[in-house]
């Protein structure tokens, strides 16, 4: 096995993934260290929802994002600070930076919302940590598939 060639390669597919400007705005959207839902990669991308998953899954293969499953919500953030660093050094090499996203979720929606048959939002978050600060709740409650945690917003 030839391990030059094979990195060659590597390399090649990583950058292509890359490439492609679709993908490049969703990597770049990423990088504030949100976790973002295809649905909002696709707005950022200017892609449909349905192109915006093909793109995801590329990522996905090339190890370039880390994908989080809450029910039937899909969470996507970077893999992790090396691609962060990639990314930040392709921006340097390219002269530019890139804006912040703003969500266009109406601000009551990310405020206060149910998921299933519970509290969810930044008062759901607040409201948890809050009652877990006080010591009003018990047992292992961190678990994803027990709470909404809106990865905006940190782990609730």
């Amino acid at each position: 096995m030839n391990v030059a060639r094979d990195t060659d390669a590597a390399v090649s597919r990583i950058a292509a993934a890359i490439g492609e400007p679709a993908r490049a705005r969703m990597l770049y959207c990423l990088m504030d260290g949100h976790a973002r839902t295809s649905t909002e990669l696709a707005v950022v991308a200017e892609v449909s929802p349905s192109t915006a998953s093909v793109h995801l899954n590329r990522l996905k293969t090339e190890h370039l994002v880390n994908v989080l499953v809450q029910g039937k919500h899909r969470y996507y953030s970077l893999e992790g600070p090396n691609v962060a660093s990639a990314l930040e050094g392709l921006s340097v090499i390219a002269g530019g930076s890139h804006y912040k996203f703003v969500p266009k979720t109406p601000s009551q929606l990310r405020d206060a919302r149910t998921c299933y048959d519970h509290m969810a939002g930044k008062v759901g978050v607040l409201i948890h940590n809050t009652f877990k600060t006080l010591g009003w709740l018990s047992g292992d409650l961190d678990r994803s598939s027990d709470w909404c945690v809106d990865r905006r917003l940190g782990p609730a």
